[in-house]
């Protein structure tokens, strides 16, 4: 999670930053009087290119003229910066070109974003000037920076998608590009390509790295484990009668959805189709690539595969039930009592989900059966119970197939009490779709090829990883809540037929709620079923942080946690080896010179 301290110590310092700009003048005296008139020009400048929707910001441009479907708010900015993160680890550098090695270049990033990136460029190449090209002003402050950083660095705002880019031919001798194609419509590319090469002199490079739009499905057997039971009317009707509202449930059942998130996918799916934007870049970039490009080098597109199942969490050490509880029976015997054989300490609860799972602690020895065994330090008063799957080995997945290269960990001996097939076969940690088409291949250099992707660093990538990447992908679909609120707001409108296959209507959760509670309901829905299939705390138990103990539980509370258990833990023998293999992100880079 070194990701994430990376991007709390960056929030940390635009904080301080601010603070100190707001309450302080430049030679560290407190500022009595408001704000100075450019102060507030700027600070109106920048707000004026925002428009806020439902709390979320966005930029004030038509979708026409500018079709980025992202909120620009921190959850979504802060990705740009574990992305980068990423990058470093697995390239060793800041670019896929050999910026380091260069002296006095001029660099352009274009759709910079936060800056990030241009920032640590700068501090890996003293001698070069970057320049951060973006839609809006949401960079970081050059004020806050390094003075010999800061120098070297400037913003400028433009859509390049209308009007060229605001720079003189031939300068620039590099130009970055990362993750803007969910902002290109197809037609718009061509233009955008004449006038990278229009602003980069000869012999220049230029590197792109892009994704594909990728919805991640989370299987049914996942996420009905998940759901509360369906309520039984209590009410006996006479014979011959039925509740008014049966004969159209009936009507809908026919309709069967894949996943239970199908309505948001349909929904993602045609936010970027209206806008003429191709949800596979991977699959378009290379060939326009290739026709503005020379000596060019195309990496296999890289697979990110779905994190492995984290094991579930024991239940408070200090309980111990009386009971046993019968399988189809929904209270306890009320004569029967929950017995505290310690004194129980009070300490910070914790719900029951799969991101909540304490890890087993043994002899001094913790056991995550998700990343493999590693020293730990016991907590002195815990004595808590393993989990019945705290010792399943990670899941496995299919050989790989003909034309892709997969990184798989060592298999793991089962050692869980409950083995499934899938507990006894390896983790993939990536897969790389070697598979170019005869052009791309005509045109790549094998040698600059191999050397984009160190196998030695990807191989030594974890679950942490992975769970990293489902998270940045759920994110982006969280930023386009707007967009697809949209969507949804036109098929009510002018298609409502479209959505009975989705049960709009037919819906227990959902039924009497208003068209825009239920939509917050289903993104809600999906944030939480995400949530607990990233369980981002088993990255941090891995890195040494001990779980707090939890509270006791009402009768109540325990019936409900040991249903739910039984529901995930039966759910689990239902999963499919293929269904791991499905990828939560798909990633490609491009590098070539203008000759």
């Amino acid at each position: 999670m070194t990701q994430a301290l990376a991007v709390h110590h960056l929030s940390s310092l635009i904080s301080s930053a601010r603070v100190s700009l707001s309450g302080t003048t430049t030679s560290g005296q407190s500022a009595a009087s408001a704000p100075s008139f450019e102060t507030r020009r700027s600070t109106t400048r920048k707000e004026g290119h925002f428009v806020y929707k439902h709390g979320q910001r966005h930029h004030s441009y038509d979708s026409e003229k500018a079709p980025y479907p992202l909120c620009y708010d921190r959850s979504v900015l802060d990705l740009e910066s574990l992305e980068n993160e990423f990058v470093q680890r697995i390239k060793g550098s800041v670019s896929f070109v050999d910026l380091e090695q260069r002296q006095s270049q001029r660099v352009l990033d274009l759709g910079c974003g936060l800056g990030t990136w241009v920032i640590d460029a700068a501090k890996k190449c003293p001698e070069s000037e970057f320049v951060g090209f973006d839609l809006v002003d949401v960079q970081i402050p050059r004020s806050i920076l390094d003075p010999s950083v800061a120098a070297r660095i400037e913003w400028r705002h433009g859509n390049y998608l209308t009007t060229k880019l605001p720079f003189e031919d031939d300068e620039f001798d590099h130009v970055h590009i990362s993750y803007i194609a969910n902002g290109v419509p197809e037609n718009k590319w061509g233009n955008l390509f004449e006038e990278i090469t229009r602003v980069l002199g000869p012999g220049g490079s230029c590197e792109i790295i892009d994704e594909d739009m990728i919805f991640p499905i989370l299987p049914r057997w996942f996420t009905q484990a998940l759901r509360p039971r369906p309520k039984t009317s209590s009410v006996h009707l006479p014979k011959g009668f039925q509740h008014k509202h049966s004969s159209s449930r009936d009507q809908t059942t026919k309709y069967t959805t894949t996943h239970d998130h199908a309505l948001l996918e349909s929904l993602y799916n045609s936010v970027f189709e209206n806008r003429f934007i191709n949800t596979k870049p991977t699959a378009l970039l290379p060939g326009l690539f290739t026709s503005y490009f020379r000596q060019i080098a195309i990496a296999p597109v890289l697979h990110y595969p779905m994190p492995p199942l984290a094991p579930m969490q024991s239940l408070p050490p200090q309980i111990v039930t009386t009971y046993v509880l019968e399988p189809e029976t929904d209270t306890l015997n009320p004569h029967q009592s929950t017995i505290y054989p310690t004194p129980v300490p009070m300490t910070r609860p914790m719900s029951l989900s799969l991101s909540s799972v304490a890890s087993s602690h043994i002899n001094g020895t913790r056991v995550d059966s998700m990343y493999g065994s590693r020293p730990g330090t016991a907590s002195p008063n815990t004595t808590a119970p393993e989990s019945p799957t705290s010792h399943m080995a990670p899941h496995g997945l299919p050989k790989p197939q003909t034309g892709k290269c997969s990184g798989v960990s060592p298999p793991t001996p089962p050692s869980s009490p409950f083995p499934t097939p899938i507990s006894q076969m390896p983790m993939k940690q990536f897969i790389l779709d070697e598979a170019l088409s005869a052009g791309e291949e005509a045109m790549s250099h094998p040698q600059q090829l191999r050397q984009m992707f160190p196998f030695d660093r990807l191989h030594q990538l974890n679950s942490r990883y992975l769970a990293m990447q489902l998270y940045r992908c759920c994110q982006c679909i969280l930023g386009c809540q707007e967009a697809m609120w949209e969507e949804l707001k036109d098929r009510l409108r002018n298609r409502k037929q479209e959505l009975i296959p989705y049960g709009w209507d037919d819906d227990d959760e959902l039924e009497e709620l208003q068209n825009r509670t239920k939509f917050e309901k289903l993104v809600d829905r999906f944030k939480n079923d995400m949530h607990l299939r990233l369980s981002l705390w088993h990255s941090l138990t891995d890195l040494g942080w001990n779980s707090p103990d939890r509270e006791p539980l009402t009768k109540a509370e325990l019936v409900e946690e040991e249903r739910i258990r039984a529901n995930i833990l039966e759910a689990r023998k239902q999963a499919k080896p293929e269904e791991f293999d499905i990828p939560c992100r798909s990633v490609r880079v491009l590098v070539g010179c203008k000759l």
